[in-house]
C-alpha cells in the first residue's frame, strides 16, 4: 500500500498544526536490500537444512557426477536424521546401477544430486505408530546418515530397479 498516509496531530504550544507523514516511507535502496536479505537468508536456510539432515555429508561420497539415465519419480518425500524432512521436493530415480536423489531446483542450494550404488545400500523396514511403515536406507560410506522412505515409495524404487535389469519384460 505505497502512498498510504497517516495523519497524526502534533500540538505545539503556540498553534494547532497537523503533520502528514507516510506510514510506508522507504529509502530508495531499501527494496533491493530486502531482496538481497531474503536471498541470503534463503541460501543460509537451505545450507543449514543440508547440514542438519546430512545431505552435505552424503554429498562428500555420493555426489552424482553425471546425468542420471533411468526412470524418475518427481515430487516425493523423504526423511533424514535430526527430524529433517524433504516433503514433496525430491526427485527419486532408480536404474540397474543405483539410486538417484535430487532436490527441487529452488531448494538445491547446498543439495547437489546424489547417486548411490546398490552395493552401498542396505535397507531396514520399520513400523512407526503415527507415521506408518517405513524403509530406512543406510549407506556403506556414511552409515550414520540414513534416508527414510515410505514403504510404498521404497517398493516403487525396487520395482524401477527390477525393471531396469537386463531381461526384464518392460
Amino acid at each position: 500500500m505505497p502512498g498510504r498516509t497517516v495523519r497524526s496531530k502534533k500540538f505545539n504550544n503556540t498553534s494547532d498544526q497537523c503533520i502528514t507523514m507516510s506510514a510506508y516511507q522507504f529509502e530508495p535502496f531499501s527494496i533491493p536490500a530486502y531482496i538481497l536479505f531474503f536471498i541470503i537468508l534463503w541460501i543460509c536456510v537451505c545450507k543449514l537444512i543440508s547440514s542438519a539432515g546430512g545431505w552435505r555429508i552424503l554429498a562428500r561420497d555420493y555426489r552424482a557426477n553425471s546425468l542420471f539415465d533411468g526412470k524418475k519419480l518427481w515430487l516425493k518425500s523423504v526423511g533424514m536424521r535430526r527430524w529433517t524432512n524433504y516433503s514433496n521436493c525430491i526427485t527419486v530415480g532408480a536404474n540397474k546401477y543405483g539410486l538417484y536423489l535430487s532436490v527441487f531446483p529452488i531448494f538445491r542450494v547446498g543439495h547437489p544430486p546424489l547417486f548411490f550404488r546398490w552395493t552401498d545400500i542396505s535397507t531396514v523396514e520399520n513400523s512407526r505408530p503415527l507415521f506408518g511403515d517405513i524403509v530406512k536406507f543406510n549407506f556403506a560410506k556414511q552409515p550414520d546418515v540414513p534416508i527414510i522412505f515410505s514403504k510404498r515409495l521404497a517398493a516403487r524404487i525396487f520395482k524401477m530397479r527390477e525393471e531396469s535389469q537386463p531381461g526384464s519384460n518392460t
